[in-house]
């Protein structure tokens, strides 16, 4: 039973924060393309349209994230009563709750390209963040109030301890994947990209790393430079990457992702089928304006 609950927990957890990061991720792909983007024949907008409601479907992003944070909520419990022995998952909450408030995990620029130490780091965000909002739930049901009221109180607290577990378990998987056989070039592409995934969320949410003490400001600035080199490293990497998820150009119904990279040509190939260009005047000059620019006011 523990470990039904703590796949709904994390599955509950990674369908709203992979959703939430994959909708943050196209409108930032769409803003990049300029008006290519805005356009139609980017294929953008539609993948857009059919992406975002993701959020939404097969469960609400927040409600989700509540139902994880109740069973964190539940973890912490378990933990500060009897001292069970969580599942897997959930584990760093035992090792990290209690831990001396004063630690700095990323404390130079040399650990912050150590996947563990990262992996790490982020673990004692989450337990943080979850310590925060079982404190906050407690101290609303101290007022008096009903554990339904005092949970509806708390939300904001829960949601930040959910989404920093997500984080944590993307991470994790990451981390995870780097520990299996493969070629020494594959691997050596996929540490790039973990560490530039879990930098970047931590520049993204640097506020929580600072707050619970796990990142020092001089460290900060040296994640601004080696994300700035990852970007740099992998860039002639990215077709490779992308093109390793084999989505075809039917699918992406873009011309500006066809494989061929025949961008302009195809641009505009694409226009002169619109209705609107098929006569070099439309139809529209001649019912309605034509008559107002000839006649004689």
């Amino acid at each position: 039973p523990e470990d039904v609950q703590e796949i709904h927990a994390a599955s509950s957890c990674l369908k709203a924060t992979c959703t939430a990061l994959m909708a943050e991720g196209m409108e930032a792909c769409r803003l990049a393309c300029g008006g290519h983007g805005y356009s139609q024949l980017s294929g953008l907008p539609r993948l857009y349209t059919w992406a975002t409601p993701c959020q939404t479907v097969e469960g609400e992003n927040h409600v989700l994230w509540l139902q994880c944070a109740r069973y964190l909520v539940k973890c912490v419990g378990m933990v500060t009563s009897d001292r069970s022995l969580l599942p897997a998952g959930v584990q760093y909450i035992q090792a990290w709750l209690t831990c001396d408030e004063s630690i700095s995990v990323l404390n130079n620029s040399d650990l912050i390209k150590d996947v563990s130490t990262l992996l790490t780091a982020f673990q004692c965000r989450a337990a943080r963040q979850l310590s925060s909002a079982s404190r906050e739930l407690s101290s609303q049901l101290s007022r008096g109030l009903s554990q339904q009221q005092a949970w509806n109180l708390s939300h904001p607290w829960l949601i930040r301890a959910a989404k920093a577990h997500g984080e944590y378990l993307i991470v994790r998987g990451f981390a995870d994947i780097l520990n299996k056989p493969m070629s020494s070039s594959l691997k050596i592409v996929l540490h790039k990209e973990v560490l530039l995934y879990a930098l970047w969320r931590i520049e993204q949410c640097s506020g929580d790393f600072l707050e619970t003490i796990t990142l020092t400001p001089s460290t900060l600035q040296d994640i601004h430079s080696l994300v700035s080199k990852l970007l740099t490293d992998l860039r002639p990497e990215a077709i490779r990457l992308v093109d390793s998820f084999s989505h075809n150009d039917g699918i992406l119904h873009s011309a500006l992702g066809c494989y061929d990279g025949d961008v302009y040509r195809r641009l505009f190939k694409w226009a002169k089928k619109a209705p609107l260009n098929k006569h070099e005047v439309t139809d529209g000059y001649y019912k309605h304006l034509r008559g107002l620019l000839k006649a004689k006011l």
